[in-house]
């Protein structure tokens, strides 16, 4: 045990991983109360990959801009970093910044690229970290290797992209594409009833035919699909949540950001996290239809067992919605837990959205 530090909680965002055992060793050896890994998402984005300690649980699953994190001069020159006193420097948000005292951080490196950094922390009242740690903290790191577990990591990464996509395909298709192909044989037969040709009237009806089968093999590939239920959970909510992001950037056309507020991953129940994931997919389907925006922000809070989910775009604004269905099932989820939902013009001109729930465990 680190002196001066209480018992740090068990590790977040890894579960038997490398990663842990290389972040518990770092935090016992340079007797920093917090470690965490942050890696490359993609050329202008930082994922926090891990931790172990008091904060790990606020900061894990956080997605940043590079350039507004600390570590930015740690990826870009792969040169340790001191950073002495981090309220004043540090990029977390503001009620976790308050708490960290000092950190030192350590790039990590796979090949010749600097894929990521480990960094270590104390929190407020301790003595700040130096010279002699920071040297110490590179060499463990050089010493080590971290090449395998840093590819494990974006392995799982990986994995769970892929299964967010495979699930949103899933329910693309049974919530919307067999809905339309639906909706448009009616149109065709209803048609066809006032056509008084015979062979043009034939011709329409074989059409509605086609698409019926076509409708029975999207239902039939559905139901071949392993229900997304059995998947999604073997991940972490963070990780998941973090994945719904990632498989909406493309149709965004930006780099959106998530921030985590408070223990999300011990405290949120089974039914709310299902819930807040089909809301959060909702919310940016409709920032990536209407709101053409340039910068999307993402914010999951939760506090005194209250968890607030809050989208905020830089677009053209909701207007008048075109699917105000979808607006309608965001309210009766958030219902459905003593929340509520609302929507509203951001201080950037764009729009904010946010929906809230108790976080209570029904059972």
């Amino acid at each position: 045990m680190a002196e001066g530090v209480s018992d740090p909680s068990g590790a977040s965002g890894v579960h038997g991983h490398g990663l842990d055992l290389i972040m518990r060793s770092a935090m016992r050896g340079a007797r920093g109360d917090f470690a965490l890994v942050a890696l490359r998402a993609d050329e202008e984005r930082l994922i926090i990959q891990a931790g172990v300690g008091p904060l790990a649980e606020n900061m894990v699953g956080n997605l940043m801009l590079i350039r507004e994190s600390v570590a930015a001069s740690v990826l870009l020159t792969g040169q340790p970093l001191l950073v002495p006193d981090y309220p004043r420097q540090g990029g977390a948000a503001p009620q976790v910044r308050v708490q960290i005292g000092s950190v030192i951080v350590v790039p990590l490196i796979a090949e010749t690229r600097v894929e990521g950094a480990l960094a270590v922390g104390r929190l407020t009242g301790r003595a700040p970290f130096g010279k002699a740690e920071l040297a110490d903290l590179a060499q463990f790191v050089r010493r080590t290797g971290t090449a395998r577990e840093l590819e494990g990591a974006r392995a799982e990464r990986r994995t769970a992209r892929l299964i967010e996509e495979r699930g949103r395909i899933r329910d693309d298709l049974h919530d919307n594409v067999i809905q339309e192909l639906f909706a448009a044989g009616m149109a065709l037969q209803m048609a066809a009833t006032r056509i008084p040709e015979a062979e043009l009237r034939d011709l329409i009806v074989a059409q509605v035919n086609a698409m019926d089968r076509t409708t029975a093999r999207i239902r039939s590939l559905i139901s071949d699909m392993p229900p997304t239920g059995l998947d999604r959970p073997a991940l972490p909510l963070t990780k998941r949540l973090v994945a719904i992001v990632d498989s909406f950037t493309p149709a965004l056309r930006c780099l959106p950001t998530v921030a985590f507020s408070g223990p999300v991953e011990s405290t949120v129940h089974p039914d709310l996290a299902e819930d807040l994931e089909a809301v959060l997919r909702e919310a940016l389907s409709n920032v990536a239809r209407h709101a053409d925006a340039s910068s999307v922000q993402v914010l999951i809070d939760l506090k005194d067992q209250r968890l607030v989910l809050t989208v905020t775009d830089d677009g053209r604004g909701i207007g008048d919605p075109a699917r105000a269905s979808g607006l309608a099932n965001m309210g009766r989820r958030a219902a459905r837990h003593n929340g509520d939902f609302r929507f509203a013009t951001a201080p950037t001109g764009g729009t904010r959205l946010t929906w809230t729930a108790e976080a209570i465990n029904p059972s």
